[in-house]
């Protein structure tokens, strides 16, 4: 974990469990980003303002206020869960916001979640394992511009996510 800096924590995205096992695996304080869907539904809406967590949607600006103040942020780049436990494609989010305020990025690697509470599961199975493996902090290139080259933030999206895939594969 980077010990001078706050950062941003990227993970893969298989079940409701995903942010409670990190935030586990990681004791610094994570203000995650979750769909707008949460915030508006009366059974989750006290639960996402308890914990801090935003809602989508036009909120990169706030996600970069957060970051300048050494908070720690959270993505699921996926944008949701993958409904089949596998690694979906990632959206670009994570390497602006790290090309914009030059914080880098913590890969987290989510193991058994999906086999622990699937997503069409009303239940959790309470003795199948879940591994959080965290990765080397990645550093991107702060781009000093308002515009980020399209061509760094890909570079930048798909090194995270090859990072997340190998741990995911190494097991």
């Amino acid at each position: 974990m980077p010990a001078k800096t706050n950062f941003i924590v990227v993970a893969n995205h298989t079940s409701f469990l995903d942010p409670f096992v990190v935030g586990l695996a990681i004791p610094n304080r994570i203000y995650w980003l979750a769909l707008r869907e949460f915030h508006a539904a009366a059974r989750t809406r006290w639960f996402m303002l308890g914990t801090n967590t935003l809602a989508a949607g036009r909120s990169s600006n706030t996600l970069v206020e957060l970051l300048n103040q050494n908070k720690n942020v959270g993505l699921f780049p996926e944008g949701t869960r993958a409904h089949d436990g596998r690694l979906k494609e990632f959206r670009r989010g994570a390497a602006m916001l790290a090309m914009r305020t030059g914080r880098p990025i913590v890969p987290c690697a989510i193991i058994g979640a999906y086999e622990a509470l699937p997503a069409k599961a009303r239940f959790l199975k309470l003795f199948s394992p879940i591994k959080v493996k965290i990765g080397r902090p990645q550093y991107l290139l702060k781009e000093f511009d308002d515009v980020v080259d399209d061509v760094h933030l890909q570079e930048g999206t798909s090194r995270v996510k090859n990072n997340i895939r190998e741990m995911i594969h190494a097991g």
